[in-house]
């Protein structure tokens, strides 16, 4: 499991990190054209503000399987083993009900978001939203497996 999970985190690197190149390329070529050209380019803005958008669910979720997340060390240090265990689980618990909210009202906003198009790049908006779904499901997949590392404690 821990196999999958790994393999699954490494290519949602490398896809935030494609998105993010992405970008930068649109918004040089923004600037480029605006200030050189004088002839700004209308869709490089709506895709550098929707790749923000994907960058920043999937890197939250990329976020959770590095513990890069504000969590509850603090308070940990001064708990006993036993405790510390229980606020892990209890912390994961709340998280993973946020997450199912997350997913499904995400996926009912995405599906209802299907006919609408975006202004410039006449997209779909249920695709920009749909990375809330996913990033939710990722974020659940990450919370589970970093909590249960934790617990039996691995590295």
């Amino acid at each position: 499991m821990g196999n999958l999970v790994s393999k699954i985190n490494s290519i949602l690197r490398f896809f935030i990190i494609a998105l993010l190149a992405i970008m930068v390329i649109a918004v040089f070529l923004q600037v480029l054209f605006r200030f050189l050209l004088d002839q700004p380019l209308a869709w490089t803005e709506e895709l550098a503000r929707y790749l923000l958008i994907w960058i920043t669910f999937l890197g939250s979720a990329y976020a959770m399987s590095i513990k890069a997340h504000i969590g509850t060390e603090y308070i940990q240090k001064y708990l006993s083993p036993r405790m510390n265990k229980l606020v892990l689980v209890i912390a994961a618990l709340c998280s993973l009900v946020f997450f199912l909210v997350m997913v499904q009202q995400g996926y009912l906003l995405s599906a209802r978001s299907m006919t609408q198009t975006s202004p410039t790049l006449l997209v779909p908006m249920g695709y920009v939203y749909m990375v809330i779904p996913i990033s939710g499901a990722l974020l659940i997949m990450n919370v589970i497996h970093v909590t249960w590392k934790d617990i039996i404690g691995k590295e």
